[in-house]
């Protein structure tokens, strides 16, 4: 087995690249990899896993081993590239989405899209503004809208639905988590469209949400998989403290 680690971006951002097999001979070659490097500043890390043919349940014990790792580090961990055998072993361990660190990518490349630099690409082609009072009964027409603005722009179905999902459950943890429960907060949304990307951002009033909450393990669990949505639907999702008080999310989806 091979392993290649290359830094991208900048040190916050790397790709261990794994040549052969994944097992209990070569999991602790991997894992001292990944530690180097984290050791050097890397948080979110690209597991490449296009050349690699078999993966056993050691290789699941590293993604929880490598979630464990990130997650206090805030960073995020990318399973790319996989094959049609290999993805089929992550999916029977329930772990991507579940972790809150963990998912996956259908190539290293697809994975750090959504981690590096937002390219600036031009000026936007419009902006449309509008704001809500932070009560659930304003969520169906925030989806609408966005809807509504992006859907001239010639983008697929799927995608149209991936972003109306996104932006509902990032609708919903502003007025859930992010605003004063006398419903006197307002929610604002802003749509921007350019020629590679939209970019949608919701920003409430309240004590804020960071995104940083723990999915509940429980299958079962009625709630606590808003941000696992948003993240597995959209191409880049970022949280940011607003200076009067509240967030601002930003959800980019690549036309």
């Amino acid at each position: 087995m091979k392993i290649v680690t290359e830094h991208v971006h900048d040190a916050s951002v790397c790709v261990v690249k794994v040549l052969g097999d994944i097992d209990m001979v070569t999991t602790p070659d991997v894992q001292l990899a990944v530690e180097s490097a984290v050791n050097r500043g890397c948080v979110n890390v690209v597991l490449d896993l296009a050349r690699v043919t078999y993966a056993d349940s050691t290789a699941l014990g590293l993604i929880v081993w490598m979630d464990r790792l990130l997650e206090p580090k805030g960073g995020r961990l990318i399973l790319a590239g996989a094959d049609r055998n290999v993805a089929r072993i992550l999916e029977l361990s329930g772990l991507i989405g579940a972790a809150h660190t963990v998912s996956s990518a259908s190539s290293a490349a697809e994975a750090l899209v959504g981690l590096g630099p937002v390219e600036q690409a031009g000026p936007a082609l419009w902006v449309r503004e509008f704001s809500y009072p932070a009560m659930p009964e304003s969520l169906a027409e925030g989806r609408t809208r966005v809807c509504e603005a992006i859907e001239p722009l010639g983008m697929a179905e799927s995608a149209l639905f991936d972003v109306r999902v996104a932006i509902g459950e990032a609708l919903s943890n502003a007025i859930r988590h992010g605003s004063s429960e006398t419903g006197a907060d307002t929610v604002s949304v802003s749509v921007s469209a350019f020629d590679d990307r939209v970019v949608v951002e919701v920003r409430d009033q309240g004590v804020g949400f960071d995104g940083s909450a723990v999915p509940d393990q429980d299958p079962y669990a009625a709630s606590g998989r808003g941000v696992m949505f948003m993240r597995a639907l959209m191409d880049r999702v970022d949280f940011a403290p607003l200076a009067g008080g509240g967030t601002a999310v930003t959800l980019v989806k690549h036309r």
